[in-house]
């Protein structure tokens, strides 16, 4: 016999199924499509490889580059910006070639470009370019009574890339000067908009900007209206799901952080793609004769490693968005890196992830699967209770509730500890959501990246199948034709909803199942058990009697006694 289930929890259930379908979803890439532009575009194979030695000037029409073992920058000679950003990493590959965080390709909206307000000296080529390095390079720029010179070299850390501009009055009159520091990102909409069930795209993008420890994430339609923030800004950036192109401030402070959207060559209802443009500005300064004035700042481009950003600082760690339950999100996420350390596969991670998490859960899990238990003995009464009263919704009810109060089962009792549940099923669900160590992570067999969804979708089915099992263990207490649309229907959606999701999410969620059907299996057999106990000599089925009160069963023996002191009564009497 199976255990009914309130029609409460099912309700969650289904609401929660539908809010999980709202997960951004994994794709291959992450990042936007190359804007196109008038200005020519350079493929993963077409990289230039400039053969310039450290210290040698490069000139203006040769690309400077800097090389570490995680990346590989090239720069523009005209204006500095970065043309592309090649991760080095075999993870990150694109076939075989290198995956490129630049998305745009037009000058002026490459990032790391800056702009000068109050001089024309930007709005030509950079005067010298030298290559002091394979980690440095320096451009400067002259124009009477002004000199700018900006130097960009690797940090210390993976993914990190300096800024340091000098800017310098070599004139006899005060100067009036304003800087800004941008970065751009271009993402076609048919790749951001939801596919399948209208589930969210990873390359869905935003504007980030943090005031002091304020976080203000912007999406597309936000954004169309341009958006200024004042204060003391921390950073600026441009992020998707996995990857971000951010600007941290080092010194002098910002004083505001500008975001803004375009619509690239459509309109704002039918656009052909989003250009997010996002500046930090600095306070106007004057300059007087021979004073200068040094701006330092941080350009991180890379993925969205918790590691990798803490390690960069100025708070970059918080644009990695773990929702509404990010505190707890964030030690899963720390939970699921350190098993990597001991179980170097990331699949079999999640999986240890997921038994640790349901062992953890197991007080509540077993209260619930507990009462659940209890609620399974009266199946038989249900049963006759749904066929007395099956043309009668209410009466139906009312005589349900009344079996539950009869034998002091709280119809909720399976529900409210799923319920207490939910806030570390929901984190551990967007840790894994939004963690880029899954990103191209080999499973076994088919399973080569746990970012992406399943080629065969076997995990899907599979998880469809488990759902409909789960389904016949626990019936509702609904009307039979309810039951049975339900029986179906959350299989179903289930599956639709897991179709296009990364596959490690399938396999958590999998996992998850399978723990749950294995505990309820054994409540199940421990209360069969348990009844068969009190009563083994009996012939007849004890399920149903183990469950009634001792009050209630006390009734008929008070009855008894009562007739046999009237019979010895009358005895006497005669």
């Amino acid at each position: 016999m199976n255990v009914p289930q309130p029609k409460g929890c099912m309700t969650v259930g289904l609401a929660t199924l539908i809010a999980l379908g709202s997960v951004p979803l994994f794709d291959a890439l992450g990042t936007g499509q190359k804007l196109k532009a008038q200005s020519p575009t350079l493929e993963p194979h077409q990289a230039p490889a400039p053969d310039t030695a450290p210290g040698s000037d490069v000139g203006t029409k040769k690309a400077p580059r800097i090389r570490t073992p995680d990346y590989v920058a090239f720069l523009s000679p005209a204006n500095s910006g970065v043309t592309r950003f090649d991760l080095l990493h075999e993870r990150f590959k694109q076939g075989h070639a290198p995956l490129n965080l630049i998305t745009t390709d037009r000058p002026e909206y490459l990032p790391l470009r800056f702009a000068l307000e109050g001089s024309t000296l930007l709005e030509h080529p950079a005067s010298h370019v030298t290559q002091t390095s394979d980690r440095a390079v320096t451009f400067s720029w002259k124009e009477p009574g002004l000199r700018v010179v900006r130097k960009l070299e690797a940090g210390k850390h993976p993914y990190q890339l300096w800024s340091t501009i000098r800017i310098s009055n070599s004139g006899t009159t005060p100067k009036l000067l304003k800087l800004n520091i941008g970065t751009y990102h271009y993402v076609k909409r048919s790749d951001e908009s939801g596919g399948f069930l209208h589930v969210t795209s990873a390359k869905l993008s935003h504007g980030v900007c943090r005031i002091q420890d304020d976080i203000k994430r912007e999406d597309r339609k936000d954004l169309l209206r341009k958006h200024y923030y004042k204060g003391n800004v921390q950073l600026a950036a441009a992020e998707s799901t996995y990857f971000v192109n951010a600007l941290a401030v080092d010194t002098p402070a910002a004083h505001s952080c500008r975001m803004h959207v375009s619509d690239r060559g459509g309109t704002a209802k039918n656009p052909d793609g989003s250009l997010f443009l996002i500046d930090l500005e600095y306070p106007s300064i004057t300059l007087k004769p021979g004073q200068s004035q040094t701006y330092r700042t941080l350009g991180y481009f890379g993925p969205k490693t918790p590691e990798d950003l803490r390690r960069a600082g100025h708070g970059l760690a918080k644009v990695i968005n773990l929702g509404f339950f990010s505190y707890l999100a964030g030690y899963l996420t720390q939970l699921l890196s350190a098993i990597h350390r001991y179980v170097p596969n990331w699949g079999i991670a999640i999986i240890v992830l997921t038994l640790l998490v349901k062992l953890l859960l197991f007080p509540l899990t077993a209260k619930s699967f507990q009462s659940m238990a209890r609620m399974r003995l009266l199946k038989p009464e249900l049963d006759k209770l749904n066929e007395l009263y099956k043309d009668d919704r209410e009466k139906r009810g009312a005589a349900t509730m009344e079996l539950y109060r009869k034998h002091k089962i709280n119809p909720l009792g399976g529900c409210l500890p799923q319920l207490l549940q939910l806030p570390i099923w929901w984190a551990l669900y967007t840790s894994l959501s939004t963690n880029v160590q899954l990103y191209h992570s080999k499973f076994f067999l088919w399973w080569v990246d746990l970012s992406a969804p399943d080629p065969y979708f076997v995990l899907p089915l599979a998880l469809g199948a488990l759902m409909y099992v789960q389904q016949k263990l626990t019936p509702t207490a609904m009307d039979p034709a309810q039951a049975k649309v339900m029986l179906y229907m959350m299989p179903v959606m289930m599956t639709g909803f897991m179709l296009f999701l990364p596959s490690g999410l399938c396999l958590y969620i999998l996992t998850n199942s399978v723990l749950s059907i294995t505990q309820q299996k054994y409540f199940e057999h421990a209360s069969i058990s348990a009844a068969k106990t009190l009563s083994p000599d009996s012939g007849h089925d004890m399920t149903t009697e183990a469950v009634h009160s001792p009050s209630t069963q006390a009734k008929p023996r008070k009855a008894t006694n009562r007739r046999s002191r009237r019979g010895k009564t009358k005895a006497a009497r005669t």
